[in-house]
């Protein structure tokens, strides 16, 4: 019975099988990514080092069928160099500094480890004992670059990551401790410790897939929320964004708001063509990201129309002037020459952000009746 039971666990079926799935899969991520317009530097290492270690795992699964050259020194680069590059890669996801003479030197060290202690002066124990302290290196290294992901859309992918290096280390840890002992010589035998190895590290070699496809679904949620909630052409707040923000404040929580608006944006258009109507409509969104705090947001609420938003009592004034400054420094800057701007500015609270909206509004279009290029307070606020 036993003999049956555990042919299921034998280590070099699972570790073929596990190690072609884990390839398969890295290289549809390649793949994806591509397609995707590789938006995610590191995305592209990372997921080559999978497809690497994979192969070189199922080489690992093949030694006695294989020349040593192949079986061994071939498998473990593959490895190393795997788990080396999907370090680098997650390092450039977090925008750390890769550390390639680092990685070098680990590649380098096992490829003279698995050439003497493999090829030149047999001896299992050293060979496994030294190449699984270096895997393990690195994976601890993997875990604590993976674990200091602080972007949320990243969390998730990161954590997983961080996750598989630890079961990784400590996977190989017990390797090295085994093969110290002398309790392992290959990892083909079929014993208790070799397949929960293989079946551990097959396992890991696929979850990094999954970890790094959260990473991409991570970023197109983003990136998606990001379309939902800002201007394309500006990349200010767009009207559903400046709701969204509002609406997160406390409702008594006092708000200024200045309304601007492009004076003969039309004719610019007409005259000189759209493509110089963009140009003064993202000068204009230049100028008011400048000006944007924790407090204070500008929006894009349509065409040449603007809106720049300060909580907080005692903003008013402040924001009053700073619209005075806004009208000057566009006259000056204006990629169109003559190109100005009006606004209109209001006081209210949060919960009535939709009427000191409309104040604000009324205010501007008192701007535009009173000759354009000026900014008006509302009637509210000058009562």
């Amino acid at each position: 019975m036993m003999p049956t039971a555990w042919a299921f666990f034998d280590p070099r079926g699972m570790g073929i099988t596990l190690s072609l799935s884990a390839a398969l899969l890295a290289l549809t991520l390649v793949i994806s990514h591509r397609a995707l317009g590789r938006r995610l530097p590191g995305m592209q290492p990372a997921a080559w080092g999978v497809l690497l270690a994979s192969v070189g795992f199922a080489l690992n699964m093949l030694q006695g069928w294989l020349l040593p050259m192949v079986g061994l020194v071939l498998a473990v680069v593959c490895m190393v160099s795997g788990v080396a590059l999907v370090l680098g890669g997650v390092r450039r996801l977090r925008g750390l500094p890769v550390g390639a003479g680092m990685l070098v030197a680990v590649c380098l060290a096992s490829l003279a480890t698995a050439l003497y202690f493999g090829v030149w002066a047999p001896d299992a124990r050293w060979r496994i004992g030294l190449l699984s302290l270096l895997l393990a290196a690195l994976a601890v290294r993997l875990t604590f670059t993976a674990w200091g992901e602080a972007r949320a859309p990243f969390h998730a992918g990161m954590r997983l990551l961080a996750l598989l290096g630890v079961v990784f280390a400590a996977l190989m840890g017990l390797r090295a401790v085994a093969a110290a002992l002398g309790q392992i010589e290959t990892t083909v035998i079929p014993t208790p410790l070799n397949a929960a190895s293989v079946l551990a590290a097959g396992m890991s070699l696929i979850g990094g897939v999954v970890g790094l496809v959260l990473l991409i679904s991570g970023d197109l949620l983003a990136q998606v929320e990001q379309q939902r909630t800002h201007d394309p052409l500006t990349g200010l707040l767009n009207r559903q964004g400046l709701r969204q923000w509002v609406g997160a404040q406390a409702a008594q929580a006092p708000v200024a708001l200045g309304m601007v608006d492009l004076d003969h944006f039309k004719q610019i258009n007409d005259l000189h063509g759209h493509g110089m109507g963009d140009q003064v409509i993202r000068h204009l969104a230049a100028l008011l990201q400048a000006c944007e705090t924790d407090g204070c947001r500008a929006a894009r609420l349509g065409g040449e129309e603007f809106v720049v938003v300060a909580l907080g009592a005692g903003h008013g004034t402040a924001l009053l002037q700073m619209l005075e400054q806004l009208r000057q420094q566009f006259a000056e800057g204006a990629p169109h020459a003559g190109a100005t701007l009006s606004a209109g500015w209001a006081q209210g609270t949060v919960a009535g952000f939709e009427a000191t909206l409309r104040e604000a509004d009324a205010a501007l279009y008192r701007a535009k009746e009173a000759g354009r290029n000026r900014v008006e307070t509302a009637f509210s606020a000058a009562a």
